[in-house]
């Protein structure tokens, strides 16, 4: 009789790994996995990208808090609050279903449902599956009393991490003062033909050469499974909502980002067969044409500055400073830093590294970085920054207000707290390995005309740390 063993880890039992040369940890005290969880979207921290990190608070058990939201899954009361501050607004969450590897490997398959409840009367939301490749394995249907729900597929033996996008339907009206709820829930059976039982099977069973064969295989049948769940999608669409025009995805993605308002046809054709990875970056081209642009212009006519006929520019970097550059003279530069808002600020950089190619590990640092430095100075008024934390052998931070310093290194923190700790914390490490020059340097600019706005590349800033060996030829990782 074989044995498995298996630790489950994530959502539950979240340990995170940080200073590398001294091997320290903090972990979240553990929740019991059959408690009710009610997490809760915390308006402080971002998630509208799917790199994005955003901490959620237990209300039921004050001392908990993930990034996950699989701790959904242990009771069938559990759920997830969350909010669209306006029609553009978009969520992010992150699935991990680690149980599903122990599960198949006992023979045992699996079945995930993820529903979207409480939709605000009046409203139109929509609830999209994907995988940690970022393709779409799933579009909630209608089923009723105000939810949506979808299964994920049984035929997917590759991975067990997953994207949770929740969004109003084509820009239609939001109640900002309501609160959906996502809920997450199993089913389990001794389906053998099941692909991911099958998987777990001839890998525990072969040797080290056949590995790769198998690999290979499953790989190649996951993908020829995605064709065809996408091409059932397009084929079940009703016919005002199939698209049939000749263009392709990556066409219709480059119009995307240019600008232009695509039909309602030509976005439901992508969010079917477009990868989120290329979607989130033409999407956020397309906002800085569209929205972003005439935001600033507006904004600087109203300002009564003359920019008539120039050419010029604005350059951010990680700390929030801003630089205005181009041939205007320095009056002018410094009217038009004055007249941005924070908000039109914080649009111009999540936008900006939205829509580049940065590898998802340098994201995540510069999100940091910008994270801690903003809190820091709306926080204590500009008194301390990053450069005033100080992080022991053992993980303490000190060098902030003591108030500050007791609350972030309290396991009785909040999710805002215990984010700021993990961030720091994550970053010490970096810094401890690579240095911060990368972080320092990276700029997001963009260079404005008669003609328009376009984004600024500012020298080639790339992460010196290497990810790992991707386990698939043709899937690569985006989170």
């Amino acid at each position: 009789m074989q044995h498995y063993y298996y630790q489950i880890d994530g959502g539950i039992s979240n340990n995170r790994y940080y200073v590398g040369n001294t091997g320290k940890y903090f972990a979240s005290p553990f929740k019991d996995i059959r408690e009710q969880t009610i997490l809760v979207e915390n308006s402080e921290s971002k998630n509208d990208s799917y790199r994005q990190k955003t901490k959620y608070d237990d209300t039921v058990d004050q001392y908990f808090s993930t990034y996950d939201v699989s701790a959904l899954l242990g009771n069938k009361d559990s759920y997830l609050a969350g909010r669209l501050d306006s029609a553009s607004d978009v969520d992010y969450y992150i699935f991990s279903y680690a149980q599903k590897t122990f599960y198949s490997r006992m023979g045992i398959s699996t079945e995930i449902t993820i529903s979207l409840e409480d939709i605000p009367e009046g409203c139109d939301y929509e609830l999209t599956i994907y995988d940690t490749y970022g393709n779409q394995v799933g579009i909630a249907k209608d089923v009723g009393n105000g939810r949506k729900e979808v299964t994920l597929p049984n035929w997917d033996g590759v991975t067990d991490k997953y994207i949770i996008r929740v969004e109003s339907r084509d820009g239609s009206p939001v109640d900002s003062d309501a609160s959906y709820k996502i809920k997450i829930s199993e089913n389990k059976d001794n389906e053998k033909s099941n692909q991911s039982v099958e998987h777990a099977e001839e890998m525990f069973a072969a040797d080290s050469e056949d590995k790769t064969h198998i690999k290979n295989k499953y790989e190649e049948n996951y993908l020829a499974e995605l064709e065809q769940l996408h091409q059932e999608q397009y084929n079940s669409l009703p016919e005002n909502q199939r698209y049939t025009g000749t263009k392709t995805v990556q066409e219709l993605l480059d119009e995307m980002a240019s600008g232009r308002m695509l039909s309602e046809q030509e976005k439901i054709y992508l969010k079917i067969f477009a990868n989120l990875t290329d979607y989130e970056k033409a999407e956020a081209s397309g906002k800085i044409a569209s929205e972003l642009y005439p935001e600033i212009k507006d904004c600087i006519e109203k300002s009564g500055i003359d920019i008539e006929g120039k050419e010029w520019g604005i350059e951010l970097d990680a700390a929030g400073n801003v630089v205005i550059t181009g041939d205007l003279e320095e009056e002018t530069k410094a009217k038009i830093s004055g007249a941005l808002s924070d908000e039109m600020i914080d649009k111009m950089w999540d936008y900006y590294v939205q829509a580049s190619d940065i590898p998802t590990n340098l994201y995540n640092y510069l999100s940091y970085y910008r994270d801690i430095n903003q809190f820091l100075l709306k926080a204590t008024d500009g008194e301390y920054s990053w450069d005033d934390i100080l992080v022991d052998k053992n993980g303490k931070i000190s060098g902030l207000p003591s108030k500050m310093c007791e609350l972030l290194n309290s396991q009785e923190a909040n999710a805002r707290y215990e984010q700021l700790r993990d961030e720091i914390l994550s970053l010490t490490a970096y810094m401890s390995e690579w240095g911060m020059q990368n972080i320092l340097d990276f700029r997001a600019g963009y260079q404005f005309s008669h003609a328009g706005v376009s984004r600024k590349d500012i020298g080639d800033v790339i992460s010196p740390e290497e990810k790992g060996a991707q386990y698939y030829d043709k899937l690569r990782t985006i989170i």
